[in-house]
């Protein structure tokens, strides 16, 4: 299907009201740089109730407006979507970090990779075996800067796996990998 076809059938199903389809649609619009029609599409999304749409708002309106952000992702991580979750981790990250630390932890377990990352580095001087093995978890869903970490922190007590980690790490690069 091409762009421009994708982008006519979102837009009906969005237009006859699909939430899901107004998030993607946002996203589309975003990747051709029409950032107002997609958040009036992310706007519409978010008010039906749509995690991923109140997201992708909210990471939209973050530099402009910090504090409807940080509401829309409040609410949008009450759904437990992981990527809210993770989002709010990152707005309440510099003043709270326990907080953040605790969002984080949630998007993690729920299998997203940078949050499994952001924690382990809350946790490591408090935690340094918990924060391996939530660095390997990232590591293993492909996160480049994970198997980095890994390969940092593995150096002294296993050579070997870090140097591992470092050369998978190395090729998820060259392959423009995260």
């Amino acid at each position: 299907m091409a762009d421009s076809e994708l982008e006519e059938t979102t837009r009906r199903a969005a237009e006859a009201g699909d939430a899901a389809a107004m998030t993607r649609l946002g996203g589309l619009l975003m990747m051709k740089g029409e950032r107002d029609e997609a958040e009036r599409w992310w706007r519409r999304a978010a008010e039906l109730g749509d995690a991923a749409g109140t997201s992708n708002l909210a990471a939209l309106l973050f530099e402009r407006d910090p504090g409807e952000a940080e509401a829309l992702l409040r609410r949008a991580a009450a759904t437990r979507e992981p990527t809210a979750l993770h989002n709010l981790g990152f707005i309440v990250s510099k003043r709270d970090p326990e907080e953040a630390a605790k969002w984080y932890l949630m998007a993690a377990q729920r299998g997203y990779a940078w949050s499994m990352y952001n924690y382990a580095t809350y946790i490591l001087d408090s935690n340094a075996d918990e924060a391996v093995r939530w660095l390997t978890r990232a590591a293993n869903t492909g996160d480049a800067a994970s198997m980095r970490k890994l390969a940092s922190l593995l150096q002294e007590r296993d050579p070997q796996s870090a140097a591992a980690w470092a050369q998978r790490a190395e090729a998820a690069e060259q392959r423009g990998d995260p």
